[in-house]
C-alpha cells in the first residue's frame, strides 16, 4: 500500500465532489498545482558518461558544465533533467461569484510509482482551470516530459490543443508581469507584497539537498505553502481585475482561512502537518486586509 501522502493526492477527497442538480448555477473548478523536483539520477549518469561515478559526483560535474555554458549565470538544469519528488494541489470551486476551497492534496515519491502519479494527476487536471506560478514554463512541461519518459498517454491533453481548444491556465508569473512585457519577480516577493509570509526557511534551491537527507515531509510542506499562497494571490488578482466583486473576494478569503486548517488535518499526514503548524495564522495580514475591505465597503 502506498504512502498516505500519495494516496490522498491521487484519489481526491470524495467530499470535495461538486454535485449538480437540475437548477444549480454554473460551477467552475480550479486546481492550483506545484511541483518540486530533483535531478533525474539516470539522466545525470547518462549525460556524465561514467556509470561507475557516484550520483553526487556526476551531478556536481553536470552542474559545473551548466555554469560554464551560461558564463556562471545559472546552474538551473534544462527541463528534461527534472524528476518530480513532491507535488501539491489545492482544489476550489467557484459558484455565484465565490470561490470555495474543497480539497488539498500532497504526493511524494516515497511510496508511489511516478507513472501512476502522472496518469492520476492528468485525470485531476482534466476539465479544471489550472492556477500556477510559472506553470507554463516549468510545471506543465515537466509533467509532459515525465509522461514522455514513462510512456504515459495523455491524449485528452493534446487533443484539446490539436482541436484549437485553449486550456484555461492562469500562470501568475505571466499575469503579474503583463504577459512578459514587464520584468517578473519570484513568488516570495509577490506573496510578501500582499501580506503573505512567502518563503519560510526553504526555497526551491534547497530541495535537492533536502531530498538527499530524506526530508520529504519538509519538501511536501514547503510545496503546500507555495500552493496556498499562489491560490490566495490568484484570489487577490481576481478582485483587482474585476472577475469577482469585493464581497465575493472577502467571502472567498474567509472561506479559505476557515477551510484550510480543517483540510490540512483531514488530508495531510501528521509529519507534513507538523511542518505546516501555524502557517495559516502567519497569513493573517493577508486575511485581515480582506476583512477590512469588506467592513469599509
Amino acid at each position: 500500500m502506498g504512502h498516505p501522502i500519495s494516496r490522498h493526492f491521487l484519489r481526491g477527497d470524495p467530499r470535495s465532489v461538486v454535485r449538480r442538480g437540475c437548477h444549480t448555477r454554473f460551477v467552475r473548478r480550479f486546481v492550483t498545482f506545484d511541483l518540486e523536483t530533483v535531478a533525474d539520477e539516470a539522466l545525470v549518469s547518462a549525460v556524465d558518461g561514467e556509470p561507475t561515478r557516484s550520483y553526487g559526483e556526476a551531478l556536481r560535474r553536470v552542474l559545473a558544465e551548466r555554469r560554464a555554458r551560461t558564463g556562471g549565470r545559472s546552474d538551473f538544469l534544462p527541463l528534461p533533467y527534472h524528476r518530480p519528488v513532491a507535488a501539491c494541489l489545492l482544489e476550489a470551486v467557484e459558484e455565484g461569484g465565490v470561490l470555495r476551497v474543497t480539497d488539498v492534496g500532497a504526493w511524494t515519491d516515497r511510496g508511489s510509482d511516478e507513472a501512476d502519479f502522472l496518469a492520476r494527476t492528468w485525470d485531476r487536471l482534466a476539465g479544471a482551470a489550472l492556477v500556477t506560478f510559472h506553470g507554463k514554463g516549468f510545471d506543465v512541461p515537466v509533467l509532459e516530459l515525465r509522461s514522455l519518459k514513462h510512456a504515459v498517454p495523455i491524449p485528452g491533453w493534446f487533443a484539446a490543443r490539436r482541436g484549437g481548444v485553449i486550456v484555461e491556465h492562469h500562470d501568475l508569473k505571466e499575469i503579474l508581469s503583463a504577459q512578459g512585457a514587464a520584468s517578473s519577480a519570484p513568488l516570495d516577493l509577490y506573496a510578501k507584497l500582499v501580506g503573505l509570509p512567502g518563503k519560510e526557511g526553504v526555497a526551491g534551491a534547497d530541495v535537492q539537498a533536502l531530498y538527499a537527507q530524506g526530508a520529504l515531509e519538509r519538501i511536501a510542506a514547503y510545496c503546500m505553502t507555495d500552493v496556498v499562497q499562489t491560490f490566495l494571490l490568484f484570489l487577490r488578482h481576481r478582485l483587482v481585475d474585476g472577475a469577482i466583486t469585493p464581497d465575493g473576494y472577502a467571502e472567498s478569503t474567509a472561506l479559505a482561512r476557515d477551510a484550510l486548517p480543517q483540510l490540512f488535518a483531514r488530508r495531510l499526514p501528521a509529519e507534513v502537518r507538523a511542518v505546516l503548524e501555524g502557517f495559516v495564522e502567519r497569513c493573517a495580514p493577508f486575511f485581515g486586509a480582506a476583512e477590512r475591505a469588506l467592513r469599509a465597503g
